[in-house]
């Protein structure tokens, strides 16, 4: 009879997917091994600012998938990241203008530094999980249900990151930069492989697992560019103002210009991340240090004054321009021997904040399938076998969170526009006012505690609630039921419309028949 054993899953990319998977298993009884091209950040200075990630926005679907696995990071990134209740709207002429989140129950989602949030999961991550970094992923070799890697030939050698480069989740709010790294010294093979059950690629949008699945079987596979680049600049802390913050703290702001926009993050030491997003076509146009100060200067005065003209032109020109792409693949599974999670199944542009939430969400979904299959920690079969009870589990979440993922893409895409031109119409301030009346008048509750065996206990949502709420602030809500319950309810704005107009009408052209039958009756 074949002794049993802990399965053996292989984990690529050691970013805040990557490190919560490597937890989450382990803590089910699994043996775990991280690979990560990257240094080991552990135990040294997380900057606030890296040039190649915007800030990261948490809020209650990542906060619960945290939970799920230790309610104690929950609390912990809470305590280290900023409230952020509302957008806070920067006009051209300098009027300022606060939209709230939730104006009913004021929930806020959370600034936090992507490296800290990095730092902090892999510091938690117990001794016995196998971490290497500096090892690159050369390819998988499902055959053998084998992966091989490399890693500096000198152990002293350090890898030279490019600008842009992110090998994981939610690099830039899950859009995506193609990471790159400049070797200096040549790598060494490793020639024997590392064998397992099951390899997680949380490998970022260029995903070296998704190609090496891409090989074995017919994957659908589509990526989008969006014609916006980003330029991270930064905003620096003014030891004048309270908590050395330039403007409130408690606001994700925004300057936006209908083609463009600005916005800022804060951090913890006062300062803000600032990320412009600008189409490729009119940046061509600032060639010279001339026209860009012309630009920020006449679209962005209120910033300019903040931070300085000098500053904002070198950071300008300095730092790299990113590429925003949308990515989907299904399915996201091979056998019972892969799976992609995060941008490596998912990039999406960053304007829903909800590339990392969305990534750590799969971990919380993928457990609360392997409890739902009843998948054991341990297994019988030969290291590397096909086990068909995890098959159909992989297969299973594949299928439930295909939909979820297609849903949260497009609701990115649509907040783009939202953000940097709708935020300044009337219609758009009448339809938030309308669903604050609304959902005060027919609002349902949200289920508080999440089942493990049930990713999404409320399966449809009844009475009115909004689009954000659903989608930031409804972690027991699907993405993809928050567009349909969205949809329904565009469809009851829109019929209400109609009969009010018609309605308006009928009172006007009575009216008018009324005046015109008693003129004919004085003629």
């Amino acid at each position: 009879m074949t002794q049993s054993r802990p399965r053996k899953a292989l984990i690529i990319g050691a970013g805040p997917v990557g490190a919560l998977t490597a937890l989450s298993l382990h803590r089910r009884g699994w043996e775990v091994e991280v690979w990560e091209s990257r240094d080991d950040p552990r135990g040294k200075d997380a900057a606030p600012s890296n040039l190649r990630s915007i800030n990261l926005a948490i809020s209650s679907r990542g906060l619960e998938a945290l939970r799920s696995v230790d309610p104690s990071l929950a609390e912990q990134f809470q305590a280290e990241a900023i409230p952020m209740k509302g957008r806070m709207i920067h006009h051209v002429d300098g009027k300022q203008e606060s939209q709230l989140y939730d104006p009913i129950h004021g929930q806020c989602i959370n600034s936090i530094s992507r490296p800290i949030l990095n730092q902090r999961l892999v510091e938690s991550l117990p001794t016995d999980i196998k971490l290497r970094f500096n090892a690159k992923l050369s390819n998988v070799d499902f055959a053998k249900r084998t992966a091989y890697g490399s890693s500096p030939a000198d152990k002293k050698h350090k890898k030279k990151a490019v600008p842009g480069e992110e090998h994981d989740d939610g690099a830039i709010g899950a859009g995506g930069k193609e990471g790159k790294a400049e070797d200096k010294g040549g790598d060494k093979e490793d020639k024997e492989g590392t064998a397992f059950d099951l390899v997680i690629g949380c490998d970022g949008s260029w995903s070296k697992v998704r190609t090496s699945m891409m090989r074995m079987d017919r994957l659908d596979f589509s990526q989008q560019f969006i014609p916006h680049a980003y330029i991270e600049l930064h905003m620096p802390a003014d030891p004048t103002k309270p908590g050395g913050y330039a403007i409130d703290k408690n606001h994700l702001h925004i300057w936006p210009r209908h083609a463009f926009m600005l916005i800022g993050l804060p951090n913890k030491d006062g300062s803000f991340t600032l990320t412009l997003f600008c189409p490729f076509s009119s940046l061509a146009t600032l060639d010279t240090r001339e026209a860009a100060a012309s630009f920020f200067k006449e679209n962005f005065p209120s910033a300019v004054e903040i931070v300085g003209e000098k500053r904002l032109l070198d950071d300008f020109e300095k730092n790299p321009r990113g590429n925003l792409v949308t990515i989907n693949v299904s399915p996201s599974v091979w056998s019972s021997h892969a799976v992609l999670l995060g941008d490596a199944s998912h990039s999406m542009v960053p304007f829903y904040g909800q590339g990392l939430n969305c990534g750590l969400e799969d971990v919380r979904v993928l457990n609360s399938v392997l409890e739902k299959h009843r998948i054991t920690s341990t297994t019988s079969l030969p290291l590397g076998e096909t086990d068909p009870a995890l098959e159909l589990a992989l297969k299973s979440y594949s299928l439930e969170r295909h939909e979820d993922l297609k849903a949260i893409c497009e609701l990115a895409l649509q907040n783009y526009t939202e953000m940097r031109s709708h935020v300044l119409s009337p219609l758009h301030h009448l339809r938030r006012h309308l669903d604050t009346v609304l959902t005060k008048l027919f609002r349902t509750s949200s289920t508080a505690t999440l089942s493990l065996t049930d990713a999404f206990p409320t399966k449809r949502v009844r009475g009115w609630t909004s689009l954000y709420e659903m989608v930031t602030f409804r972690p027991d809500v699907g993405y993809s039921e928050a567009l349909r319950k969205e949809k329904a309810q565009r469809d009851i704005m829109a019929w209400a419309g109609w009969v009010g107009g018609a309605a308006l009408a009928g009172g006007v052209g009575a009216v008018g028949l009324t005046l015109a039958r008693k003129w004919a009756e004085r003629r």
